[in-house]
């Protein structure tokens, strides 16, 4: 059976451990092993791997283990995963193996399962614990499986991670119809139901299980059972016990102060005890009653408690009761003085019935005037409320009317230009049957770790047209007199295609990403036999008919150089060079502005160099610099501010000089 292992390892101080190593050339002998870091390592640790793994990389990232298991996914390609007969996933989360692998495998080989595991933990739901899962090929190439690893995301907290992807992959197993199980029957153990079984370390390693969590030994009150034990079980498998923290490491503290604060916490107990005995007068000799016994054995608490408590609310009471005295004096006083107010107050109430009546009135009137100033004010507020309202509805229509002129100047554009294309063709005469026969032969059929495979916005959103380009490089070729052919990489909607067809040249376009094509967008229904999709650093051929090599005249990049690593362009020059010959031009556009980030940090904008840097990378390959003034900064299509109704103009990168290169390369 041939197994591919993705292997995800961790290291805080960013080095390669021993049990690692020893992990890995344990699994090299039943697997072709490929290992993610998801912290930074040096290449002088990564290259004690290369004996034992086919590909190693360190990038750190926050998407825990399933994270590196993406990443070596789309690294390899699903192309490549596809054709092992069963796919390993691994951490380094444990010790071992401490036994034979092999016995294993055959064991669950010959179970006939679709997915099987080390352990499974029960939980909210049952499910396999992710540190090593082998996953069979009907599984693989299931698209839940393409679907759940092209969705890993960065999540809030390790434990979502736990539920949305550990337990969830499991849940999917079970949706989709995967038989799964684990080596270790858990029924058959007594183990609590909601138990992490990882915890009883011993009885895993008694029942069979070739692996120990670190966490054994790394975590204060991980491990349910006896670490001695656990340590005398691996000495018996004979595992390095060097590569795992001795146990003193993991003892208890005494507390604040260690064994000089205990001993005198001690010291102090029997001195309390001494002073209870001398207290209550009772000889060492005489026998104690129940009482006596339980006084004693409670002193020590008591008295801190009496010292603390009970003193202090004698204390209190002290001085509530001197405060009572004086309230009580203080009482007498008030009360004499209370009385000698009332007699004044009724003095005044008689000398009021007197006064005249009209003050009852006014009184009436100034109740009223009040009471009509709250009416007025509840309606002031109200027509306040009203007229915000309806200021805020003003603005939303004046915003949504703003959209719906936009979106009408839009359509206009785009009846427009629909109108004229097909105008165009009927007046051409145009026979797109013609345009058949090209294919594309590429080991790389999709992008797969291109950031902007993983976050398709671009290959959604763009529909680049600009029919100038393509009159400029006729004007520039004039000479020639022959039908012209173009290859526009990074194509996107085949706007640029459709273009060079119009105008009754061969057109082909390249996208790295499917998203365009599995949706039939634009130009991908009409022109479905001159576009395709591969990754363009890695070696693909553009061929026709005999021909396995087409070389084409003129091929473009619009502002898609700067979304590949340094290691990617010099594989699209080399891909350039086989598909031109001398004469032919590559025209581009290349941002030298940041483009944003994906959701785990990674720059869509990958390669922000100066023109020498790009200059000299084509000239490796045999591209130079044009020096004709053929191409003017409109001709072409993207990074020159040009708007277009088909992007926005924020969308061509040219808000000020230097945001953009314009460049026209020629092959020597």
């Amino acid at each position: 059976m041939k197994r591919l292992c993705l292997f995800a390892g961790y290291s805080p101080e960013n080095r390669v451990d021993d049990y690692v190593i020893h992990y890995l050339k344990e699994l090299s002998k039943f697997a072709d092993v490929y290992y993610q870091a998801a912290n930074h390592a040096n290449e002088e640790e990564l290259q004690k791997l290369d004996a034992v793994t086919q590909g190693r990389w360190a990038q750190a990232h926050e998407k825990y283990d399933f994270g590196s298991w993406q990443k070596l996914i789309f690294r390899l390609g699903w192309q490549e995963i596809e054709k092992y007969d069963a796919v390993i996933l691994a951490n380094d989360s444990n010790y071992g193996p401490v036994r034979d692998l092999a016995e294993i495998f055959n064991r669950m080989d010959a179970a006939g399962l679709d997915a099987w595991g080390i352990t499974e933990n029960y939980g909210n739901a049952r499910h396999l614990q992710s540190y090593f899962l082998t996953l069979s090929r009907p599984v693989v190439e299931s698209p839940f499986f393409r679907n759940f690893f092209e969705s890993i995301a960065v999540e809030e907290s390790k434990q979502k991670i736990c539920e949305k992807y550990e337990i969830g992959f499991s849940k999917l197993l079970a949706e989709n119809g995967f038989s799964f199980a684990s080596l270790i029957d858990r029924s058959v153990l007594d183990i609590p139901f909601g138990a992490d079984i990882s915890t009883y370390q011993n009885t895993l390693l008694q029942k069979g299980s070739p692996f120990l969590k670190r966490k054994v030994f790394s975590s204060r009150n991980f491990a349910s059972e006896d670490l001695a034990q656990t340590r005398a079980l691996l000495e018996e498998l004979k595992y390095p016990l060097d590569w795992i923290a001795p146990p003193e490491a993991l003892q208890e503290p005494l507390g604040e102060g260690g064994l000089g604060a205990a001993q005198t916490q001690s010291d102090a107990h029997a001195k309390d005890a001494a002073d209870f005995q001398a207290q209550v007068g009772s000889p060492p000799a005489t026998p104690l009653s129940i009482r006596a016994v339980v006084k004693r054995m409670l002193w020590p608490l008591y008295r801190p408690f009496k010292l603390r408590v009970v003193d202090r609310l004698a204390g209190i009471e002290h001085r509530v009761g001197h405060l009572a005295e004086r309230i009580d004096t203080d009482g007498r006083d008030l009360r004499s003085d209370v009385g000698s107010l009332r007699r004044d107050f009724s003095e005044l109430r008689s000398s009021t019935d007197g006064l005249p009546s009209f003050f009852v009135d006014v009184r009436a009137q100034v109740s009223g005037l009040a009471q009509g100033s709250r009416d007025t004010a509840a309606q002031i507020a109200a027509l306040q409320a009203q007229m915000t309202a309806l200021s805020r509805n003003s603005t939303d229509a004046v915003a949504r009317l703003s959209d719906v002129q936009t979106s009408v100047a839009e359509l206009h554009g785009h009846l427009d230009w629909v109108q004229r294309d097909i105008l165009i063709a009927l007046m051409s005469n145009i026979d797109l049957d013609s345009l058949k026969g090209f294919k594309c032969v590429t080991d790389y059929p999709v992008a797969y770790d291109s950031p902007d495979h993983i976050h398709p916005v671009g290959t959604v959103l763009d529909h680049t047209r600009h029919p100038r380009f393509i009159r400029a490089c006729e004007d520039y070729f004039a000479g020639s007199g022959k039908q012209l052919s173009f290859l526009d990489l990074g194509c996107s909607a085949g706007g640029m295609v459709l273009d060079a067809v119009l105008r009754g040249h061969i057109g082909v376009g390249l996208e790295g990403s499917d998203i365009s094509r599995l949706q039939q967008r634009a130009e991908w229904r009409l022109l479905r036999d001159s576009l395709f999709t591969c990754d363009v650093t890695r070696p693909f051929a553009l061929g026709r008919g005999e021909i396995e090599t087409f070389k084409f005249d003129v091929i473009s990049a619009w502002e898609v150089l700067e979304h590949l690593t340094a290691e990617g362009v010099e594989g699209l020059f080399a891909n350039l060079a086989r598909h031109t010959r001398p004469g032919s031009i590559f025209a581009c556009s290349i941002s030298q502005v940041d483009g944003g980030f994906t959701e785990d940090g990674t720059p869509l904008h990958q390669t922000l160099e100066p023109l020498p840097w790009w200059q000299e990378r084509a000239a490796k390959h045999g591209f130079d610099v044009l020096e004709s003034q053929a191409f003017l900064p409109l001709d072409f299509a993207r990074g020159n501010g040009n708007s277009s109704v088909y992007y926005r103009p924020a969308h061509s990168y040219q808000e000020k000089e230097g945001d953009c290169f314009l460049v026209v390369f020629q092959r020597r």
